[in-house]
Formats: structure tokens, sequence, C-alpha cells
């Protein structure tokens, strides 16, 4: 009871004090402040119309995103099925090699794609972020429920770290400096790869970090994970991450402000999780003024507050600062 309780308190304590460390004072873009109004009437949840109506919020926003100068490579595979495809942003001109930072989207491990069908600006928007930012990025999309059974989305990320392994010559990549970002439901699949050795290469996730937003840690639908019981807790996120004795990869935590409660109490109980696991807490931030949806639709646009602290990450972890 008294550890319930702790962990109850310990979840707010942390909310509360990364809530305070950026504000909508500094964005100035009309578009965005409007967005974020709107995105504060509908409120914590997470519905059909939230996901529709904050899609079109950013589509439009996105119209008059900074594209930078990049080169394109569209569709490319890394595996035979039709699902396991990926397109490739690098910087024209560039040389020598850089990090890649591969998005993974959500979608509840039965749906999403790389293209948006809303707009095919999203989620090209992460990729093109960092490709503007002198990294190379990555949009994939992989197999989904009810095609495949646990862990078979984790290997399609093994599957995409080997690619990038086998191509980093030709895309001007650091193959020491592979790092995933993912949302939703996509995180329950890099988690996998984080924490479960039978996915790993040799038991080493082989990636530099991870950028986790609003991730998906339980274990609960049961076409994935199994319908036993047991089975779905030892799937679990947090299973996994208690019972991993590997090599410890770097991770960024971060949640919505206006995320369903259960989405961010799970991120911040990982969060606290690690802190108990490691010598050190990863970093964590919660995104102030966005939702489940536009925590990662957001990326690319003149909201800058979030994906400095990822830019920040990733240098870090690189050892460029």
């Amino acid at each position: 009871m008294h550890t319930r309780l702790y962990k109850r308190i310990a979840i707010a304590a942390l909310l509360a004090a990364s809530a305070l460390g950026a504000s909508a004072q500094d964005v100035t873009d009309p578009l965005l402040l409007d967005a974020f109004a709107k995105l504060k009437a509908m409120g914590p949840n997470l519905t059909p119309q939230v996901i529709d109506e904050t899609g079109k919020l950013f589509a439009e926003i996105h119209q008059h995103s900074d594209k930078g100068d990049l080169a394109l490579t569209a569709d490319v595979h890394y595996g035979p099925d039709a699902k396991q495809v990926m397109d490739v942003y690098t910087p024209r001109g560039a040389s020598g090699k850089r990090p890649v930072v591969v998005f993974i989207h959500g979608g509840g491990l039965t749906g999403g794609d790389k293209v948006n069908p809303l707009s095919s600006l999203m989620n090209a928007n992460v990729a093109t972020y960092f490709g503007r930012h002198d990294m190379v990025g990555i949009n994939a999309t992989y197999r989904l429920v009810p095609n495949i059974t646990y862990p078979q989305g984790a290997e399609d990320m093994q599957a995409i770290v080997g690619w990038i392994r086998d191509n980093a010559d030709a895309y001007g990549i650091d193959p020491d400096k592979i790092f995933f970002l993912c949302s939703s439901a996509g995180c329950t699949h890099v988690s996998a790869l984080l924490y479960n050795p039978d996915v790993m290469f040799e038991g080493d996730p082989d990636i530099a970090g991870a950028i986790m937003l609003s991730g998906a840690y339980q274990a609960g639908n049961a076409d994935y994970f199994g319908s036993d019981a047991a089975l779905q807790e030892q799937r679990s996120t947090y299973a996994l991450a208690d019972a991993y004795q590997g090599p410890r990869v770097p991770v960024f935590l971060m949640s919505a402000e206006l995320d369903p409660p259960a989405i961010e109490q799970g991120t911040a109980q990982l969060y606290l999780q690690l802190c108990g696991k490691y010598a050190n807490c990863p970093r964590f931030a919660q995104a102030r003024d966005h939702n489940h949806i536009s925590i990662n639709q957001h990326i690319n646009t003149s909201d800058d507050r979030y994906t400095r602290m990822m830019v920040d990450f990733i240098e870090e972890v690189s050892g460029a600062k």
C-alpha cells in the first residue's frame, strides 16, 4: 500500500516538475498558438475525432514548414514484406558521415504507415527535421497485427538496424550513431529491441540511443502478445527492462501534457523503473501544449522547444558536445 502510494506521488511530482520547463510563450506562430488552444479544448483524450482533428491542424501547419535541401530515396525495402519499407532523407551535398534518426510511427500495432493519409508531409516531418539538422532521417513502417505476432515487430526494428549497417557508406551514415525515435505503439517494438535479447544482435541492441514519445509499454494486445495474462506481463516493456542485463542504451522519454492519463503515467513509470535500475536516470520531459498525436506531428514546425532537446540528446550521446 505504501509502495503504491509512493509511486503515485513520485509520478505526480515528476510530471509537475517537467511541465515547468517550457511555455507556449516561447512560440509565436499564430497557427501553432491556435492549434494549442484547440488541443487544450479537446482535452487528454485519444478518440478518432481527436486523431483526425489534430492531424488536420498540423497538415495545414506543415504546408508552411521548412523542408530543407534534402535528397529523398523513397520506398527502400529493408525486408521482403510490402510493409517493410522506408524513406531515406539525406542532406544534399554533404560529405562525411553523420547520425541517423529512424522514425517509427504509432497506430496501436494494427494501423499506421510512413505516409499519413491526411498529408504526405506527415510522418515525413520527423525525418525532414533531422535531415535539416545535418543528420540522415529515415521514415519507416513495419508489419502490422494481425499479420504478425510477438516479437516480429521488434524483429522489423532489428532488420532496419541491419539494413543501415549494410548501407551506411552509401548514405553517409555513421553506423555507431543509429538513433530510433518512436511514438505510441511504435515504442512497443523499439523498447523490445532495447530490452529483449532474443531480437538483438548477439545480446546487443546495436543502436546508440532512443527517443520515445508517449510510448505504449503494456502488453495488452492479445492478437500480438498472446492471450495468456502471465505471458503478456512477461512481454511488457516493464518486465523486459527489469530482467535485461545487457549493454545499456541511453533513452530520452517524453510524454505529452494532454496524453491520456494512463499513457502519461506509463511513461513516468518506466522512467522511475530505469532510475532504480541504473546509477543515473534517463532524460525525461513532458511536452507542454501537446497531445498524444501532436507530440510527433509538431516536429519540424517553429515550435522547437522539444526538438531542441532531442538534438541535444543526440549530440550528447554522440559525443558532439
